[in-house]
């Protein structure tokens, strides 16, 4: 499916969108709030970031041998991962996490560490998602390959039944797919679907950020 062959109608719920904007903002205002991130935002985002690198570093240089000690410092760096993912790199590359742009890119960057491009990342979250939200072929965040199932408008196979059951064990994999192979295939796909050129960047310029990342 193409990019430009969809249209979103630019009058259609325009009132109600624009109601919806005006009384959020008048909230954030009447109680002292901001639309960017505060100080506890500050304390979790250093508090995500200790629970990732710090039993990171201690399992290269702190000498443990215990297996069940190395378990439990693996765990806690999946709980970094996570928290890094959802509530820092996440809010960074949607611009939100600070009012500096600056502070937005560096933190948004912080998917480096977890093995993904940040630049492929917008495109398929900021762009296609947050776009065409749930729309099949078009929102990625629905497509996850054969394996498992989240639109009626995909092929039902007879595996789907149990998704429930299996899609915990897949879920675990999206590191190691992320890491190694997801991004190259973006960079391509995006390429192919002319999604690049929203970024103003070169095809090249995206593979080698996303080569370096990988070193």
């Amino acid at each position: 499916m193409k990019i430009q062959h969809l249209r979103h109608s630019v009058t259609a719920d325009r009132d109600f969108i624009q109601t919806l904007r005006k009384r959020v903002m008048t909230h954030l205002k009447e109680n002292g709030k901001t639309i960017y991130g505060n100080k506890r935002m500050y304390v979790k985002t250093g508090f995500m970031l200790a629970l990732y690198f710090t039993p990171y570093f201690i399992l290269l240089f702190g000498g443990i041998e215990n297996n069940l000690v190395m378990l439990g410092l693996w765990a806690l760096m999946g709980m970094g991962m996570a928290g890094i993912g959802l509530s820092v790199m996440h809010d960074a590359n949607h611009g939100a996490y600070s009012r500096n742009k600056r502070v937005n890119y560096i933190l948004g960057n912080t998917l480096a560490a977890l093995g993904g491009s940040s630049n492929n990342w917008k495109i398929q979250h900021n762009i296609l998602h947050h776009t065409y939200t749930n729309v099949s072929g078009m929102d990625e965040d629905i497509d996850p390959g054969p394996s498992l199932r989240f639109s009626p408008h995909k092929k039902r196979m007879k595996a789907h039944k149990y998704q429930h059951l299996y899609a915990w064990f897949l879920y675990g994999l999206m590191t190691l797919v992320w890491s190694t192979t997801k991004d190259f295939k973006q960079v391509s796909r995006y390429r192919a679907k002319g999604l690049l050129n929203t970024k103003e960047r070169s095809y090249r310029a995206y593979l080698w950020d996303v080569i370096l990342i990988k070193i």
